[in-house]
């Protein structure tokens, strides 16, 4: 059997279009993966030692409330006001009030500064509260 000669050699194609869908996928796996980046909400202090604790995983919905040496006042690693923090405290106490608050405060914190904090979180009936201390996997440089 004789199949007809075809004189116009066609040169395949490649279609381009898998190509770019391809890419566009790429491009979108690594926007939504760098949005999944984790805030940094530690301030610089030597935390308590403790013999006792109890150890909990990381938990990026907590709220942090940091207090340095001076008894500076910071909220989510950014420095804040003692009305600051009565202010978020209050929208937390309306909008989750189970949601975790982790002190994060200095071994030289003035223990007054500490007792303002815990009376605040106590008015506005906030009761899941924590106070971090060193350890030395998660705390190593």
């Amino acid at each position: 059997m004789n199949l007809p000669l075809n004189n116009s050699e066609e040169e395949p194609e490649v279609s381009m279009s898998p190509l770019i869908d391809c890419v566009f996928l790429l491009l979108i796996f690594f926007l939504v993966s760098s949005m999944t980046k984790v805030k940094n909400k530690d301030i610089p202090i030597d935390l308590p030692a403790s013999e006792s604790a109890v150890k909990l995983r990381p938990d990026d919905k907590q709220a942090v409330v940091g207090l340095d040496s001076q008894g500076n006042l910071f909220w989510d690693g950014q420095p804040g006001t003692t009305n600051y923090l009565h202010e978020q405290l209050r929208s937390i106490s309306i909008s989750n009030p189970d949601r975790r608050i982790r002190i994060d405060m200095d071994e030289d914190t003035p223990i007054g500064r500490f007792v303002e904090v815990m009376d605040a979180c106590q008015f506005y009936n906030l009761s899941n509260i924590g106070i971090r201390t060193y350890d030395e996997n998660y705390n190593k440089n």
